[in-house]
């Protein structure tokens, strides 16, 4: 049988026709790699906006339900169980704002099953709860990955706090219940505690929440779009923050009161290299500050429930010392709001950390 000299004539493909062709293909998908990168960073900011705007409007749940918005953080005795746990505040563990709010975003079960209203943290920790009267209990259930707390940018590989810098060790119920280096689960997201880290003998750090009573709404004198109510901190650099609570209620140190609150005295996403995270200044490094893994910024929920993400560029002044008056003062020690000789000690970042210093700001 003769073959049709055309097909004999056809041309197959050359190396270098192959070649060429793959390298077209590479090219493409390099270009378009960056473009689903950004389209999946997009969806993850938008979840994390959503997750922001959620917690907001719990807040403003139990607000409307009990007339303030929750404490920082808050100590409930048993009226069950003598409290033979903690002779003292220092190191007497404490329950978080993101428990007190856990009837508001569903999870009234998990609320119920920790028994934050007939158990204070302390005790739970040390096995004080009937319901928790063991070390796998107590664990497994402070450990829970709860997803509203979890922004989808955060790198945190195993949903813990770092065992290193941030457990529970030391405090008194840990040791109580024999707990050891406890890494409670973590939390992406803090309340604002405005511009102080500690001094628990100041009543009001001009934010929306505090450890010894809650704001209410007529406290935001400044208006609620332009105070901030909850903002993120990233694991990667910032070493997150915990939904638990506080490990030491009296301190302002990595187990301290920074594990479920965060203030505007440090610049938003504060540890660009070479500036430590755990700048022990407390003024550069960020584990007491606001973070996240965004591009270029943070997102933040308003008091009035609007989430904006706000930029890495926006004004900030460091707390060095500013004359004022003839006086040299911090920027972020002052606290005599609507004295027209601080306006401009305050940055538009600091500012919106303060609910009531007497200086509302436009759009930012």
């Amino acid at each position: 049988m003769k073959r049709n000299p055309r097909e004999a004539a056809r041309p197959g493909f050359t190396l270098v026709e192959l070649l060429v062709v793959i390298a077209i293909i590479g090219v493409l998908v390099s270009l378009l790699l960056p473009a689903v990168q950004s389209a999946r960073e997009s969806a993850r900011r938008m979840q994390c906006t959503n997750n922001l705007h959620n917690l907001a409007i719990a807040c403003h749940n139990y607000h409307d339900s009990l007339g303030t918005f929750p404490n920082s953080h808050f100590y409930y005795p048993s009226p069950s169980q003598s409290d033979n746990v903690c002779p003292s505040a220092t190191n007497c563990e404490e329950w978080s704002w993101q428990v007190l709010i856990m009837p508001y975003i569903e999870q009234q079960n998990l609320f119920n099953q920790l028994g934050a209203l007939s158990y204070s943290l302390h005790h739970v920790l040390a096995l004080k709860n009937p319901a928790l009267n063991n070390k796998a209990a107590v664990t497994n259930i402070l450990q829970i990955k709860i997803p509203i707390y979890r922004c989808p940018s955060d790198s945190s590989p195993d949903g813990d706090v770092i065992a290193s810098q941030k457990s529970f060790s030391g405090g008194v119920g840990t040791a109580a219940g024999g707990l050891g280096a406890f890494q409670p689960g973590i939390s992406n997201y803090i309340c604002n505690r405005g511009t102080r880290n500690n001094e628990q003998a100041v009543s009001d750090t001009h934010g929306m929440f505090m450890e010894s009573h809650g704001k209410k709404m007529q406290d935001v004198t400044d208006g609620t779009s332009n105070t901030l109510l909850i903002g993120e901190r990233d694991s990667q650099i910032c070493r997150s923050a915990t939904w638990v609570g506080v490990r030491n209620p009296t301190g302002h140190g990595l187990q301290g009161i920074p594990q479920v609150t965060g203030h505007v005295r440090v610049r938003l996403n504060a540890p660009d290299p070479p500036i430590p995270w755990n700048d022990t200044s407390g003024r550069n490094g960020c584990y007491e500050g606001f973070s996240s893994l965004h591009m270029g910024g943070a997102n933040f929920a308003l008091a009035d429930g609007s989430v904006r993400f706000v930029s890495n560029n926006i004004e900030f002044k460091l707390g060095t010392g500013v004359n004022v008056g003839g006086s040299t003062l911090n920027d972020y020690d002052v606290h005599q709001p609507r004295d027209p000789r601080y306006q401009n000690v305050y940055s538009v970042y600091s500012r919106l950390g303060r609910r009531n210093d007497g200086f509302p700001l436009g759009d930012f």
